[in-house]
């Protein structure tokens, strides 16, 4: 397999990496790995990866580490996050081991995974469905992820570096090219900002605390009665909001700003329950 080493970029060579040769056949790796290519290996931050998105860093230790069940578990919730696998709709493991070209092994392990992550579940003598979001999936994801946040910029007095804050607004900038086809993204550009927030505290079991909660982004972005494109117009304004109050390195108003930046879509998916319930009553 052949990628673009970002620091030969200038060069505009190429690294081979040989050891990958024997997994070319895993089309998931394959499929990642064109995608890095087409890309003209392109990459962020290590402290930018996002488990979502296409925009990963792609300094390659870190994907040589992602063991299968994670690369597969990935797949499914980039699925799931496309729509092409929406609530209540039945996960049939032969399907997913015969496009991913992988075991049925690793896809039970990796449902096992997101069945823990409370985005799909299990029913007995039928199998595993996408799990119905609620608003409460969304507030508690929600809830703890902003507080994890405020609690950083807590710790480091909010003392974001001109870099810092150059990097945010890069993640805010991309969000101006989302579209319905690259509509992936929506989840990588928000963790690629957010994630600046959590790791300049530097506590290594607060990020990965912060981590694992991700898949909360999935959670909002497929709850409530919006369409893609209604998630789409939202990104830019409410980051870039964001990222004006985080520019004035005043504690308590960044504080404030995490928490009606995370709150704000709760409050959208219960206005939107409300609306619909609304329209069913004018129905009827």
């Amino acid at each position: 397999a052949r990628v673009k080493d970002p620091a030969a970029q200038k060069a505009g060579s190429l690294t081979v990496h040989t050891r990958w040769a024997p997994c070319s056949k895993n089309k998931v790796l394959v499929k990642v790995l064109k995608e890095i290519f087409q890309r003209g290996g392109s990459y962020v931050r290590i402290s930018n990866i996002t488990k979502y998105g296409r925009k990963r860093d792609w300094l390659m230790g870190k994907l040589r580490f992602q063991t299968l069940r994670e690369k597969v578990a990935e797949e499914i919730r980039l699925k799931i996050l496309n729509q092409e696998l929406t609530p209540g709709m039945r996960i049939i493991e032969q399907e997913l081991s015969d496009e991913l070209g992988v075991s049925r092994g690793p896809i039970r392990e990796a449902l096992r995974q997101l069945e823990q992550e409370g985005m799909i579940e299990y029913t007995r003598n039928i199998g595993c469905s996408v799990r119905e979001v609620t608003r409460q999936d969304v507030y508690e994801t929600y809830l703890l992820r902003s507080s994890y946040e405020i609690l950083a910029v807590r710790l480091f007095d909010a003392q974001f570096t001109d870099e810092e804050i150059a990097r945010m607004e890069e993640a805010v900038e991309l969000m101006k090219s989302l579209t319905i086809e690259n509509y992936s993204n929506v989840v990588a550009y928000g963790c690629m900002l957010h994630a600046v927030i959590i790791e300049k505290a530097g506590l290594a079991r607060l990020t990965k605390a912060w981590c694992d909660l991700e898949y909360g982004e999935i959670f909002s972005c497929n709850a409530g009665y919006t369409d893609k494109m209604s998630v789409i117009k939202r990104q830019y304004p409410i980051h870039k909001e964001l990222v004006e109050v985080i520019k004035t390195r005043d504690v308590e108003k960044i504080c404030k700003a995490i928490s009606e930046h995370y709150m704000l879509t709760v409050k959208r998916l219960e206005t939107d329950r409300k609306g619909v319930q609304a329209e069913k009553q004018d129905g009827q």
